[in-house]
């Protein structure tokens, strides 16, 4: 298998990550409408926490229930593929840190990491989604924090709730498109 052919095979099983699409809407949706309870900004700090470091588990959980090959274990490029979605964990001192020292930055930091490491798989899956959510992840994230700091916690996740759909959708697209190109390519191999 050619570079383009396994970087097809990994589109195609992994749906290009689209359940982590999925996960994160809901996570952002949550921690928007949990904004308007009455708690203490450490508590939701706290929240906005224990909701990051689970969004993996549970994009494991929503990939297996929609029968979608998450790890890919035996193509070649799976292993880049782990890297560049795990290399968040070595953020969480950094999380921790600001959660300790200045919770009201908590959700800008979260946001413009998660953007950040978004921008790889832009290569990796060939993909204008995943373009398309790194900057407007970063963009938005830098605009509400710039002129809206003091509702960061509120205005925040409703935008990138919204991001993280248009994203889930465009990724979806881009699947159906990966599913023809497949099938073109066995139509080959089976026509030579």
């Amino acid at each position: 298998m050619d570079l383009n052919e396994t970087m097809l095979d990994l589109m195609k099983r992994t749906k290009k990550g689209i359940a982590m699409f999925y996960v994160g809407t809901v996570y952002w949706l949550l921690l928007g409408v949990i904004s308007f309870v009455n708690i203490d900004v450490k508590l939701l700090g706290l929240i906005y926490l224990i909701g990051a470091g689970s969004l993996f588990p549970l994009g494991i959980l929503i990939s297996k229930l929609l029968k979608i090959d998450f790890f890919a274990k035996d193509n070649p490029l799976s292993t880049m593929a782990g890297v560049l979605g795990g290399m968040q964990i070595l953020f969480a001192p950094i999380l921790i840190l600001i959660f300790m020292e200045k919770v009201e930055w908590l959700p800008f930091f979260v946001a413009i990491l998660t953007g950040a490491h978004f921008l790889p798989f832009a290569i990796l899956y060939k993909s204008k989604g995943f373009l398309y959510a790194s900057i407007m992840i970063i963009g938005a994230t830098s605009i509400v924090a710039i002129v809206f700091m003091d509702q960061i916690y509120t205005i925040l996740p409703f935008v990138l709730s919204i991001i993280y759909f248009i994203t889930s959708l465009l990724l979806n697209e881009e699947n159906k498109q990966v599913s023809s190109e497949n099938a073109h390519v066995k139509a080959e191999v089976t026509l030579n």
